[in-house]
């Protein structure tokens, strides 16, 4: 072992988990697409007034990914002031669905272009995301005067790709996506080399055909400690990759779980994961641990949304109600902690003291 290698500066004997990556993904082979649900005014309000919206939570729940377009077909009964009817139905249906969290978006479309349907969708979609078509300058400008964060829908071909590009750059878009998403409508019957193309490099999570878009989340490697104290401290270093085109929007957080037979503990981890975008994701944590019978345990790690439901790792290891193996720790009784306070003294990565230098001797 070389005096440069990492465990030349380790403080406690740990152990590194580096799985392996599982060869296919078949289980998430759906989230890189989205599918539009659509309803017309004459059909949610075909009598002013009296609104049939009960449609729209059973449709949103039976594709995947469904983005909301309510398309501005007129009623009969409308003769005047159209477009201050359709905002008043946009403020009612955003009200309707203000609890459900299956969307991925809404897509902002209006009778007339007016700031009054633009704001009916900024007030009544608070919780939603807004999705703006490229192409529309004026409402993009008017969101950020509004202060409204707002996701892209680029209809893109192999016709107006660079036309595309050229938007992205003039309404000053190119990094919107660490924040929101951006969906891609191929409007060409088969996704051609330039629109796939560019849809990686703008970071797009959703397609209406299948691209690969989206996350995919591996873990890289894990390191910890051998052996710990009950109700002491377990340093935890893990280093996890987003190969995907796009972050994860939705909010999530990291847990570990510690097994012994039908007993487990489940310990919630602070990392930073609305962050977390592309490429390499590094954490350090030292978590508490309870009052805990001696013993050796399990130790696993999982990513998991507000609704409990987790996110697949590309990783081979066993993998139990959104918790994947990692391996064992060994928990003992003892009077101290001596891993409270470990990474005050040097770097938690290992990779040197944390000490000024020394001056060379005369």
């Amino acid at each position: 072992m070389s005096q440069y290698s990492l465990e030349t500066y380790e403080k406690y004997k740990t152990i590194k988990i580096r799985p392996l990556p599982s060869s296919q993904m078949d289980h998430v082979s759906d989230h890189g697409l989205f599918e539009y649900v659509a309803f017309s005014w004459k059909e949610l309000e075909p009598v002013r007034g009296e609104y049939r919206l009960e449609g729209i939570t059973e449709a949103l729940h039976t594709v995947p990914n469904p983005i909301l377009v309510l398309t501005p077909d007129l009623p009969l009964w409308v003769q005047d002031y159209a477009d201050e009817c359709f905002a008043a139905l946009i403020r009612k249906i955003g009200s309707y669905l203000n609890s459900d969290r299956c969307l991925a978006g809404v897509a902002i479309s209006t009778l007339a272009d007016s700031k009054e349907e633009w704001n009916a969708y900024i007030e009544s979609f608070e919780t939603h995301t807004l999705l703006v078509d490229l192409q529309n300058d004026r409402l993009i400008q008017h969101l950020r005067e509004s202060s409204r964060g707002f996701g892209l829908l680029v209809k893109c071909s192999e016709e107006n790709w660079l036309e595309c590009c050229e938007a992205l750059a003039r309404n000053h878009v190119q990094k919107v996506w660490k924040r929101y998403p951006v969906i891609i409508h191929v409007t060409d019957d088969v996704c051609g080399p330039h629109t796939r193309n560019e849809a990686y490099r703008w970071h797009a999570c959703l397609s209406n055909v299948d691209m690969g878009l989206g996350y995919h989340l591996a873990l890289r490697r894990l390191t910890y400690p051998e052996s710990v104290s009950s109700r002491g401290s377990l340093p935890l270093r893990f280093w996890f990759v987003n190969t995907g085109t796009s972050r994860i929007y939705r909010k999530f957080r990291l847990w570990v779980q510690l097994k012994q037979g039908k007993v487990s503990y489940e310990l919630p981890l602070l990392a930073a994961t609305d962050s977390w975008l592309t490429g390499d994701l590094v954490h350090n944590e030292i978590i508490p641990l309870q009052d805990m019978p001696p013993g050796e345990y399990t130790l696993s790690l999982g990513l998991f949304f507000e609704d409990r439901s987790y996110i697949p790792l590309n990783i081979r290891n066993p993998q139990q109600d959104g918790y994947y193996e990692a391996g064992t720790i060994q928990v003992e009784t003892t009077h101290e902690d001596p891993l409270m306070n470990i990474w005050d003294t040097y770097d938690p990565e290992g990779y040197y003291p944390l000490e000024d230098p020394k001056l060379p001797e005369a």
